[in-house]
């Protein structure tokens, strides 16, 4: 039996996500300033994961330095193809942290819809009464139509063996939106046992942006050329292949400008190249790869409009970064965020016609643009502010415990 603590004292709080460097996308961000957050507040946090990469097992110089506060344990993975190809990052050495520590905690936190970490969580939680959150992140569906049918297969077996029973023992399911929260109650979760809280971005990385032209002299990018930005992993669902289409066609009708797509490649930047290639727009285009930090930002306060196409994504980050920036924003109706970005930016159909439209309007009007700068960072602050969103997560921690 464990003991109780008194609930005012801090809590020892335990983050797990699967993999943890800049390149696996936005559910590390989330982890990355939530636990900052946490320890800002005098509570221990220790994160979980393994050294799995998107290409090869990380190495010192690629893993993620939190500061001293948090505590930090990359367990090695049986095989970086395996965790990959399959999404099953397989470490004894997380076992036996489970097997050892889990006792010493107050509340655990698993992040991602599936996976052996959420399985180690869910065996050593129960075990030792510990109660755990789960928060999907939006990969809750089984099935999407640009996955192969042999990992919507195993996916399907995974939540028919294990990943239902994982989820409806949660003391708390965490979800995004509101049409993530039906899903977790498609699976059987009680209502009541499904909060939302939208993901949030530490707003003190925006106070003091780079100086408007670091990006273009980098790449060569002229001050009066129109600059549209993509960024994000290089994925089917990120609706480049659109994005290229309509950006084809914007440059019959706008001289001057370019497009820059950002990203780490997620099996998808062979075919991106192919169309770039067919649709005869390489000199109009510009591959960066992965970009972080300060870097990032520069790319973002040097766009004229950023745009992210999905067909789909549940919350992606880019979108409320690039309004943290003041950059003109456009998203398709698919993406979670589509609700804040209608009131300071530009939502679309998934459609290339409507694209080329919206980036049209945006590139040849100065008057929209300056509004949709102004705009943006407010709504940034109103809703997505970490300080408001770890409130909700601390408060929901203290009623599960």
């Amino acid at each position: 039996m464990r003991r109780s603590r008194p609930l005012f004292i801090r809590m020892r709080i335990l983050q797990v996500v699967p993999y943890f460097s800049w390149e696996s996308g936005g559910p590390v961000r989330v982890v990355y300033d939530l636990a900052h957050e946490l320890a800002k507040r005098d509570n221990e946090v220790v994160v979980y994961t393994t050294d799995v990469g998107p290409l090869h097992r990380l190495n010192e110089r690629e893993k993620i330095q939190l500061d001293s506060r948090i505590k930090i344990h990359y367990f090695r993975c049986v095989n970086n193809w395996i965790a990959q190809k399959w999404r099953l990052q397989l470490s004894g050495q997380m076992v036996s942290a489970f097997r050892s520590s889990t006792k010493d905690f107050d509340i655990i936190h698993t992040h991602e819809a599936r996976g052996f970490h959420n399985v180690c969580v869910w065996h050593y939680a129960r075990k030792y009464g510990v109660p755990y959150v789960f928060q999907a992140h939006g990969a809750l569906p089984t099935a999407l139509e640009q996955q192969a049918k042999t990992f919507v297969l195993a996916k399907y077996l995974s939540d028919t063996l294990v990943n239902r029973r994982v989820v409806r023992d949660a003391a708390k399911a965490i979800a995004l939106t509101q049409s993530e929260a039906l899903l977790y109650e498609q699976l059987g979760v009680e209502r009541n046992n499904v909060t939302v809280v939208p993901n949030g971005i530490d707003l003190s990385q925006f106070e003091e942006l780079p100086a408007r032209g670091e990006f273009r002299a980098r790449y060569n990018i002229a001050g009066d050329e129109k600059l549209i930005l993509f960024l994000g992993r290089i994925h089917k669902t990120k609706g480049i292949g659109l994005l290229l289409t309509a950006f084809s066609g914007l440059c019959q009708e706008v001289d001057n400008v370019k497009l820059v797509i950002v990203g780490p490649d997620y099996g998808y930047l062979a075919r991106v190249k192919e169309d770039i290639k067919h649709l005869g727009i390489a000199d109009r285009t510009v591959l960066p790869g992965p970009l972080y930090g300060n870097a990032k930002l520069e790319a973002y306060v040097d766009a004229d409009a950023y745009v992210l196409p999905s067909s789909y994504d549940m919350f992606p980050l880019s979108p409320i970064e690039a309004c943290a920036c003041g950059t003109p924003t456009i998203v398709t109706n698919r993406s979670g965020v589509a609700d804040a970005i209608e009131r300071v930016g530009c939502v679309i159909d998934y459609d290339a016609g409507q694209l080329q439209s919206a980036m049209h309007a945006i590139l040849t009007n100065a008057e929209l643009r300056e509004k949709m700068k102004r705009k943006g960072p407010a709504m940034v602050k109103e809703r997505y502010d970490i300080v408001k969103i770890v409130d909700n997560v601390e408060k929901l921690y203290r009623a599960c415990i």
